[in-house]
């Protein structure tokens, strides 16, 4: 509207949904008060709201700064998504409902990364003892780490999952930076059985993007295994369960578990959410295509 008005074209400048303040880019897509509820669900936009932007190219730069897995694709899609709406809105033609654009923006992200995998080689995983599909009453717990050289800290992650991939409890915490990422990654292992059998769980399918992991686990402990003991302690406490399967899955089956270890930086100690995710990475929770 603004730039319609600047050419003669419009009288007014005002956006059409607020009715209050100028509609230029910006205003359309981030700052207009109809759009709170979008916005405010992604709570780590919050970040730029204080930020002083002059406009959209401004508040994408900002974004693009972003190291985070997937955030930048998020803003983008969201943003492109509220753009679509707009334009159908002003041709009456149905529309998008606010509540549901942040979903959908990780929708559309998932349909790339099937079609991605469709075409991609994906390692063969480990052979897999016990594997049955994952029915009601059997959960899936994935677990993963982030390494962070500069505080000499690392951050395990583990999620788990119903049989609908909602999630039933989340754990992100940070431990001393190990020798090897390998050792990490089974500490992490470690954690997750351990944390689904403080929650009473029974059936679990663990899995993990460290193929390492999973055969040492697989094949049993070992002495010659520096991490041998962290490997013995998984062993021993799926001994507990009725199913306790282990198996590897590509890095884009792991997203919340990765964006879980990665929150380790920025919390002490350690975090646990029951039936459900924190508010900044439930978005990602429909990256993990399976």
């Amino acid at each position: 509207m603004v730039n319609l008005q600047r050419r003669h074209i419009t009288v007014l400048d005002t956006c059409e949904e607020c009715k209050v303040q100028p509609k230029d880019e910006l205003h359309a897509l981030w700052s207009c008060s109809k759009l709170t509820e979008v916005w405010s669900s992604l709570t780590w936009t919050q970040q730029v709201t204080d930020a002083q932007v002059s406009s959209f190219q401004d508040l994408l730069d900002h974004f693009m700064q972003i190291s985070n897995d997937y955030r930048k694709e998020i803003f983008i899609i969201t943003a492109w998504s509220l753009w679509n709406r707009r334009n159908a809105s002003r041709r009456g033609l149905p529309t998008q409902p606010l509540h549901k654009i942040t979903q959908m923006a990780g929708s559309l992200p998932q349909e790339f990364l099937e079609a991605q995998e469709s075409t991609t080689t994906i390692p063969e995983p480990p052979p897999v003892h016990n594997w049955c599909p994952p029915e009601a009453h059997i959960f899936k717990a994935n677990f993963d780490v982030a390494v962070f050289k500069s505080k000499k800290l690392a951050g395990l992650g583990v999620v788990i999952k119903d049989w609908r991939g909602e999630a039933i409890g989340a754990v992100t915490m940070s431990v001393r930076l190990a020798q090897t990422v390998v050792e990490l990654e089974a500490m992490a292992c470690r954690r997750v059985v351990k944390f689904a059998r403080e929650i009473g769980l029974s059936q679990a399918i663990f899995e993990g993007d460290s193929s390492t992991v999973i055969k040492a686990i697989l094949e049993g402990p070992s002495d010659a295994l520096p991490y041998g003991h962290v490997i013995e302690d998984i062993c021993v406490q799926a001994m507990d369960f009725q199913l306790a399967a282990f198996t590897y899955v590509p890095r884009n089956c792991n997203v919340v578990a990765d964006a879980l270890a990665k929150k380790a930086k920025s919390c002490r100690g350690t975090q646990v959410w029951l039936e459900e995710l924190p508010e900044d990475i439930a978005p990602l929770a429909c990256f993990d295509v399976h």
